[in-house]
């Protein structure tokens, strides 16, 4: 596989967990205004009974988990641009085995 086409896959890969409380909070908001009719606010908690259960809480907590999503991608961003350094330069790869060195292996040739 071409190496491009693997940072790419790997580039799809990080965004996606970066961004998954945004998107469980965002998709849970809008079936539960879409499907269920209830009201979500990021204000206060709103009642919403779905099955006899109020989950009013429920979705004002996720609510904030589009901002935990705000601490993940700075996160992500670093781990990304890490592996298109030299691996050396990373502070978990330490210095490079003798192989490593033989092959001249590199993320940055890319």
């Amino acid at each position: 596989m071409h190496p491009r086409t693997v940072f790419i896959i790997l580039l799809v890969l990080i965004l996606l967990v970066a961004f998954r409380p945004a998107l469980v909070a965002v998709g849970s908001q809008e079936i539960a205004e879409l499907v269920f009719g209830c009201e979500v606010n990021l204000n206060y908690a709103v009642p919403c009974v779905i099955g006899g259960k109020d989950y009013g809480q429920t979705f004002y907590d996720l609510g904030f988990a589009i901002w935990y999503s705000y601490l993940t991608i700075p996160l992500a961003s670093f781990f990304l641009s890490c592996g298109r350094l030299q691996p050396q330069s990373c502070f978990w790869a330490g210095s490079p085995s003798a192989g490593a060195r033989r092959r001249k292996l590199s993320f940055a040739s890319c």
